[in-house]
């Protein structure tokens, strides 16, 4: 098993690091062909609200904002009438630069030990459904793909999500 990072709930003051973090991967995925997010999408408004309410966890290297997420509990908006309880990962981001030293996993591990916590065993997450490297990294991870779904409406960079699902009770 891989050990958990060591995150940290962000502050209000974090939103904009967050954010930051967001478009510059944004603009890779865009340099690289990749349509899932754009630059600009997720404001620093959206962020700051979204931290206010506990939502979103961070990992710094002395002042260097290394990797975020955000972990909820229930996701209408992306699972619609599949909705239900579970660790929702959202904006699972790792600066370019730390590539390479298996901070997702170790983030997505971090988002395990919290949902169980919270008496929830199942975790969900979901990425642009033409991603394929997303696609076979979160298999490797233990998600399973369950089906396609449209991107909600106020995200632009791709026309469907794919979402996927672990058991963490195995």
């Amino acid at each position: 098993m891989v050990e958990a990072a060591p995150m940290v709930m962000a502050r209000p003051a974090d939103a904009v690091d967050i954010a930051a973090l967001r478009d510059r991967l944004a603009q890779w995925m865009i340099d690289n062909g990749i349509a899932q997010w754009l630059p600009g999408e997720y404001t620093v408004d959206r962020v700051a609200a979204e931290v206010a309410r506990g939502e979103w966890f961070l990992w710094r290297e002395g002042a260097q904002l290394i990797a975020t997420v955000r972990l909820i509990w229930r996701d209408p908006e992306f699972w619609g009438a599949d909705d239900a309880e579970a660790g929702y990962i959202h904006g699972l981001m790792v600066a370019p630069e730390q590539r390479g030293r298996e901070l997702g996993a170790r983030i997505i591990q971090f988002c395990a030990e919290r949902t169980l916590a919270q008496g929830i065993t199942r975790q969900r997450l979901d990425a642009a459904a033409d991603n394929q490297v997303l696609r076979k990294y979160y298999a490797t991870q233990g998600f399973t793909e369950l089906r396609e779904a449209p991107l909600p409406p106020e995200f632009q960079g791709t026309a469907t999500v794919l979402l996927f699902e672990k058991d963490l009770a195995d």
